[in-house]
């Protein structure tokens, strides 16, 4: 019994969830500070992204199950494994989703749309539509990974600002950045699977131009939220140095190529999202 329930959590890429759900319930939390804490209405939002997110996973296996096999880095994962039927993933998925919604839905409707909109876009047009056709598959795949914040931020306000549509702006730069850097290292088990991400396509030198200049977005981005909305020192001084860190072995990986670079930039980008909404949480807690 609890060994099935495990693979089931694995299927549902944990990782994931947690990162989507921090920043979904970050942006809960920056609402409730500006308008108002319901933590009610926080609580279902925050099952919901959590349902939602991890609904719209194991779809994505479910979807990918035949390529998994295919590559080494996924073939473990519990359906090419075995260890759960595909149908079952297949029930699994819609319940967590369906379920996710109507809790959504029940505090706001448009927080129930967006997590219906984050499993279309996240399943349907990334997974099942277009990463197996086109190198520009995680571009329009990237507006999932922003929809919780959208979700928790117009649930608890009622209202959709320019904040969180910058939040979601960020999340959707982030979001190329982590999967091509991740596809880089794995071309080869990408290219085995037939699957054209970016990175199979085009000649490394062209990546890692593509990856620095996505960080100098993110970063830039970063930066210009804390400028926009005269953000404490604390905000600008903590964006500014990770940020600082991250152009400077952008440029290196620019001028030299090194794929060790390219590597740590990866292992640093990787949490530099966590750590932006953690420095903008404690600023309209705990500053503002």
């Amino acid at each position: 019994m609890f060994s099935r329930i495990k693979y089931y959590i694995i299927l549902s890429k944990p990782r994931l969830v947690y990162l989507l759900f921090f920043t979904g319930f970050a942006a809960m939390v920056i609402a409730g500070s500006i308008y108002g804490y319901d933590w009610t209405k926080t609580a279902i939002l925050s099952v919901a992204i959590i349902l939602g997110v991890m609904g719209s996973n194991a779809m994505t296996n479910f979807v990918d199950r035949e390529i998994d096999i295919i590559m080494e880095r996924t073939s473990k994962r519990p359906i090419p494994a075995g260890k759960i039927k595909p149908r079952h993933a297949f029930i699994y998925s819609l319940i967590m989703v369906i379920a996710a919604i109507l809790l959504a839905g029940y505090v706001n409707i448009w927080s129930g749309l967006f997590i219906l909109l984050g499993f279309i876009d996240s399943a349907i047009i990334y997974n099942w539509l277009t990463k197996r056709r086109t190198p520009a598959n995680i571009i329009l795949g990237a507006p999932a990974g922003g929809l919780p914040v959208l979700a928790g931020w117009i649930g608890i306000s009622g209202r959709l600002e320019a904040l969180p549509l910058l939040l979601f702006i960020l999340i959707m730069i982030w979001t190329p950045v982590h999967i091509w850097s991740l596809a880089y290292f794995y071309r080869e088990d990408y290219r085995k699977a037939g699957i054209p991400m970016l990175p199979v396509v085009t000649s490394s030198r062209k990546i890692h131009i593509i990856l620095s200049v996505l960080d100098f977005a993110m970063v830039g981005l970063s930066i210009y939220i804390g400028l926009k909305y005269a953000l404490s020192p604390i905000y600008l001084a903590g964006s500014g140095i990770l940020g600082l860190v991250i152009i400077v072995f952008s440029l290196q990986l620019m001028i030299k190529g090194n794929k060790k670079t390219a590597w740590l930039l990866f292992k640093l980008t990787s949490p530099y999202l966590a750590v932006i909404f953690i420095l903008l949480t404690i600023e309209y807690v705990f500053i503002r």
